[in-house]
This record gives C-alpha cells, sequence and structure tokens, in this order.
C-alpha cells in the first residue's frame, strides 16, 4: 500500500484494507497467513513533511503447537505507530548521536509513503515465540512420543539419570 503525502488532508486519513499474504512470500520468512490480513490505518500530518500513522492488523497464522507440533489456526492482533519524515530532512554529511526517539523514524522518499515493510514487520513481532494450541497442552511423552493431550502413556513419569542406574541396583542388592 503505497500512500501519497500530498493526498493526506488536514484532517487525517482513515483506510481498511485487506491484504494478501501470498504477494508478500511471507512462508519464506517463517510465517503462514491463512486468508487475508486485515488493516486499519489512520493517517494524519504533523506538519508540512513529517507524517503519523496509527494502525491496527489482524491475521488468522497457520501454526505448530511448540510441546504436541499440531497444526493450528492462531489468531493475531497487533497495534503500532509510525511516525515518518522526509528522507530529505536527515543530513547524512554531519554525525549526531541517536537518541531513543530516531530509532522509532521511518524515511519516504518522492512524496510516497511504502506502508507494507511496516505490516510485514508488525505480523512477525504479533506472532508467537513458543505458539501453543491450547494453554494447557501437555505436549508429547519424552520416551513413546505419544500426545498426551489423547491420552496418557505407561512411561515413568520421573525423568531416570541413567549415570546412576548402576548404583540404584548396588543398593537394591543389600
Amino acid at each position: 500500500m503505497e500512500i501519497k503525502v500530498r493526498d493526506i488532508p488536514a484532517e487525517g486519513l482513515s483506510l481498511s484494507y485487506d491484504e494478501d499474504p501470498s504477494e508478500w512470500d511471507l512462508e519464506e520468512k517463517g510465517l503462514t497467513v491463512e486468508g487475508p490480513i486485515h488493516v486499519s490505518l489512520k493517517v494524519t500530518k504533523l506538519n508540512q513533511n513529517e507524517v503519523y500513522i496509527r494502525g491496527a492488523l489482524s491475521a488468522n497464522l497457520l501454526s505448530e503447537c511448540s510441546r504436541c507440533l499440531k497444526k493450528f489456526a492462531d489468531p493475531i492482533q497487533s497495534d503500532f505507530h509510525v511516525d515518518y519524515v522526509p528522507e530529505s530532512a536527515i543530513s547524512v554529511q554531519d554525525e549526531h548521536e541517536l537518541v531513543p526517539q530516531d530509532l522509532d523514524l521511518h524515511f519516504y522518499k518522492e512524496e510516497c509513503i511504502e506502508v507494507n515493510d511496516v505490516i510485514q514487520g508488525q505480523l512477525h513481532l504479533a506472532a508467537p515465540m513458543r505458539p501453543l494450541c491450547k494453554p494447557d497442552c501437555q505436549g508429547l511423552c519424552p520416551h513413546c512420543g505419544e500426545d498426551l493431550n489423547q491420552k496418557q502413556c505407561d512411561c515413568p513419569k520421573e525423568p531416570v539419570d541413567f549415570r546412576m542406574t548402576g548404583l540404584k541396583d548396588f543398593f537394591k542388592k543389600k
């Protein structure tokens, strides 16, 4: 999605649209999105050149549970805000120390703001690092691989330290 700075009215611009994730090659970057990505943006000019964007996105990720390895649909939502300034506003000749506010700035050139990179970044930030199919997922048995959500297995529940099995047998004999 491209926003032309000169087309932003004084009262701001409200946009709501669905983005097709197949155009972004997200699977190559580790995300599988089912269906469209819904995006809502409120774009306002702070002055003649600076633009502030407040947005929200929602999508359904296809994830694999980090405990039981089942595939499931994982709805995500993310709210974000971004400040844009023209690339010409920065001086590349002078050295200066970055302050925390500088890290939130994005730059545009030729009066066009491309927001797809920000939206893709927000998708990655909203995706859980360890997705769970349900909060109380039991996972897989470490011994036999049985899905403990389906049925309990007969494997020993206490961890066995194989380095000490010789001592265990030694004390049983006495």
